[in-house]
């Protein structure tokens, strides 16, 4: 029972999102249904020099956003210098 009541909280928590751009590097992502979201433009990498800024919304008050980042997740690409 309680694994179940997990599993359906974490199916909650993972929502769609619709990005609603500013620009071409932040705005606001409202989250509309369960799935996976992923970087704007993704696998493409953010212009250089810029500091992105993201708002992501649920859809309710009491609802969570779980972000999950990919093992392989960089900060800055490897032949940066």
């Amino acid at each position: 029972m309680y694994c179940g009541l997990v599993l359906l909280l974490l199916t909650a928590v993972l929502l769609a999102a619709e990005a609603v751009k500013n620009d071409k590097c932040g705005g606001n992502i409202r989250i509309s249904s369960a799935s996976y979201l992923t970087s704007p433009d993704y696998p493409r990498s953010y212009p250089p020099s810029q500091r992105c800024t993201w708002v992501i919304t649920a859809p309710g008050p009491h609802q969570r956003i779980l972000i999950n980042f990919n093992p392989h997740f960089d900060l800055e690409d490897r032949e940066c210098k």
